[in-house]
């Protein structure tokens, strides 16, 4: 095989390999949308979910009230949810979801 064709060959299997991760990869606003469904699902049983909506059974706060907090970051929030918390069960999701419902909480963030 000549070196042509090997370059050749590795450029492909480079650019699929890329293509593969993009494809998995989900747009900013497309990765809200599918945070603020899994936490509607997930969430809404505890907390107010989208702003003015209906309360949750418990005091937790709005995730209003968490976008705006000082501090509150992405990363923050997705490290958050991935672990059980307030000593409820299965409150901890995934990371793709987790990085989802956190992109919603921020985009509630007031500028």
């Amino acid at each position: 095989m000549s070196a042509k064709w090997k370059i050749s060959g590795v450029i492909a299997a480079a650019c699929l390999a890329v293509a593969a991760q993009c494809g998995d990869a989900q747009s900013a606003p497309n990765n809200v949308v599918t945070g603020q469904k899994l936490a509607e699902q997930y969430c809404a049983q505890c907390h107010v979910i989208v702003p003015g909506g209906p309360a949750g059974w418990t005091d937790a706060p709005s995730f209003e009230a968490i976008a705006n907090r000082p501090g509150t970051t992405a990363a923050k929030l997705s490290a958050f949810i991935q672990k059980q918390h307030m000593h409820m069960l299965n409150t901890a999701r995934p990371r793709g979801e987790a990085d989802a419902i956190a992109a919603y909480i921020v985009s509630l963030r007031k500028h």
